[in-house]
């Protein structure tokens, strides 16, 4: 999962030069991004994956890293695919 939310993420406009090369635990917030970038990468994570984050895990640590993006993501897909259409 790490590598598809990182060519999401990459949609970004601050993050496509940085996101390419970053290790999956490396600090976004460390290598640039700002408030406007998170909710960017927010937003364009929730028209892919189809999901909507809750406010519960609106907070700078779940967008800290791919990884935890990832962490906080899981269980929305599981819940998304336990929910007949």
């Amino acid at each position: 999962m790490d590598e598809e939310i990182r060519q999401v993420i990459a949609g970004a406009p601050k993050l496509r030069d940085i996101v390419p090369g970053l290790p999956a635990d490396a600090d976004l917030w460390d290598a640039g991004m700002d408030s406007v970038t998170s909710v960017q990468m927010m937003l364009l994570l929730e028209d892919h994956y189809g999901v909507e984050f809750p406010q519960a895990v609106l907070t700078r640590e779940t967008f800290t890293s791919i990884r935890s993006i990832g962490s906080a993501l899981a269980p929305l897909l599981d819940e998304q695919r336990a929910t007949p259409r």
